[in-house]
């Protein structure tokens, strides 16, 4: 059988690993500090996610934008288990779609919603992590890849899974 017949469902399983790269995301580092004395930026040890008791709050808004597209990646995996799911696919891709770039926005406001939980007000000297950096990426990847799979003129509209 040839691979392009298989394009689409391959693309879909991609966009379901980089959902859980997002997720990954959520183990990194959330915030770094700038040092001014070595000119550099170092990781801030800060638990922005859940906060420390008395010294500081947290921001658990952010966490979902990490959990969800975990959770996006296993609905993709199933759909391609499901051939009753066809006629609804588009509409399923696209709302997933949507929500990945949601959750991109979502955990790129790690450092805005954690200093407005703490009253710090804007500051230069803290930015976004390697986690949301890399979550953000993942997911609007992942959104991305469903949209041109979802909507990407082709001879067939139904994706032909490998198990048919």
């Amino acid at each position: 059988m040839p691979m392009k017949k298989y394009m689409n469902n391959i693309l879909i399983y991609i966009a379901a690993v980089l959902g859980v790269a997002a997720f990954i995301g959520l183990f990194a580092s959330p915030l770094q500090l700038y040092d001014s004395v070595k000119n550099t930026w170092s990781a801030y040890p800060v638990k922005a996610y859940l906060g420390e008791a008395g010294i500081y709050k947290g921001t658990i808004a952010p966490i979902f934008g990490f959990i969800f597209p975990f959770l996006f990646a296993i609905v993709l995996i199933i759909e391609s288990f499901r051939p009753a799911w066809n006629a609804k696919l588009a509409a399923i891709n696209t709302v997933l779609a949507l929500l990945f770039f949601a959750c991109a926005v979502l955990v790129l406001l790690t450092k805005e919603l954690f200093l407005g939980a703490n009253n710090f007000g804007d500051t230069p000297d803290i930015r976004n992590g390697g986690g949301p950096v890399s979550s953000a990426i993942c997911s609007a990847s992942a959104g991305v890849i469903l949209l041109v799979v979802t909507w990407m003129p082709r001879k067939r509209k139904e994706i032909d899974f490998i198990e048919k």
